[in-house]
């Protein structure tokens, strides 16, 4: 296992060794966009082609998965199967199915004609010791995709910076890591935009960021957060435009719809259990947010935000492409309708 970075050095300097079969995973959007991307561009350049995006969810048939491996080619091409898991369990049929192709692979010429690509959010620690992440371990890479930590956000932002060719004195980083609150995607975004408005080799101050990362990240994208909580519907629709024509991209929108929802999902589930109070304190929701958080557990049952995670993981792979490509207004038409289903 390695972590994301490691992964990702080891792409830029074309040195990636070719595996039957590799998991991407972990909380940090970003970094699992990013390796995702990497891996693709480096298989493309060793002529893979990538197929059919196969989404692996409670009711998957591994079957189909088996056909699409282990058939031939008629050009003997090679290529790429990708498989999105959702929850972190391909269950017993999904782990036969990954031990076969371990099995499988190790007895087929090298470098392997097929190669299989499985993607996931965070695992826990009982996950990560199942027999399927032990066998992709055995013959493949299992990559780790980490949250940066709060400490070391300002030298991450000061690192990718660099990247697009300017520089942030200490301030002006430890001011956009506050402004961001963590979110890699929207931190990446204003570095993006940094480097287009200013020459290459600027030192980028905190004024500067002061004056470009106004309260779009940190306010308006959190105050949005709170509106649909509340269920102020028409409001949170007007801060999703006015978002819009600032320029925020979807995948931070859906970034932090997402990241609310699968709170209020799990707060739904431990309220089962303990008093509500009890869960606030598990789950580290803040006095200030608890309110909110309350309102919206109020509105929506269980199911509803288990139909909620569904409908933004679409709108994901509609963004990635995964599913028949939208046009942008129609993957922001589905932002809205996710947001508004939230505030309802």
């Amino acid at each position: 296992m390695i972590l994301a970075s490691a992964f990702l050095n080891q792409l830029q300097q074309n040195r990636l060794e070719l595996k039957p079969i590799y998991l991407l995973y972990g909380e940090e959007a970003l970094f699992l966009r990013d390796c995702a991307d990497g891996l693709r561009h480096a298989l493309q350049a060793q002529g893979y082609l990538y197929g059919e995006r196969y989404e692996a969810d409670a009711g998957f048939d591994w079957r189909s998965l088996q056909m699409e491996t282990q058939a031939g080619s008629l050009f003997s091409e090679q290529r790429v199967v990708s498989v999105a898991l959702p929850k972190g369990n391909p269950g017993t049929d999904g782990t036969q199915f990954i031990q076969d192709w371990v099995r499988i692979s190790s007895e087929l010429p090298q470098p392997p004609e097929v190669i299989v690509v499985i993607e996931c959010e965070k695992l826990e620690s009982r996950q990560l010791k199942s027999k399927w992440v032990a066998a992709i371990e055995s013959a493949g890479l299992v990559v780790q995709a980490k949250p940066v930590p709060a400490q070391a956000l300002p030298g991450w932002c000061q690192q990718k910076a660099q990247a697009y060719g300017i520089g942030l004195d200490n301030e002006a980083a430890a001011l956009l890591a506050e402004r961001v609150e963590g979110n890699l995607l929207a931190a990446d975004q204003e570095l993006i935009k940094l480097g287009l408005l200013y020459p290459q080799g600027s030192v980028i101050d905190a004024s500067i960021i002061a004056q470009s990362v106004v309260d779009q990240a940190h306010y308006q994208l959190f105050a949005l957060s709170s509106e649909m909580l509340l269920g102020r519907a028409q409001h949170a629709q007007q801060m999703l435009t006015r978002l819009r024509q600032e320029g925020l991209e979807a995948p931070v929108i859906l970034w932090l719809v997402a990241k609310e929802i699968r709170q209020q999902l799990e707060l739904a589930q431990l309220s089962q259990a303990v008093p509500l109070a009890q869960a606030f304190n598990q789950l580290k929701i803040w006095q200030s947010r608890q309110a909110e958080c309350k309102a919206a557990l109020q509105r929506h049952t269980l199911e509803s935000w288990q139909a909620m995670l569904k409908q933004a993981l679409q709108i994901d792979l509609l963004i990635k492409g995964v599913r028949p490509k939208l046009t942008e207004e129609e993957v922001w038409m589905g932002l809205s309708a996710l947001v508004r289903q939230i505030a309802s």
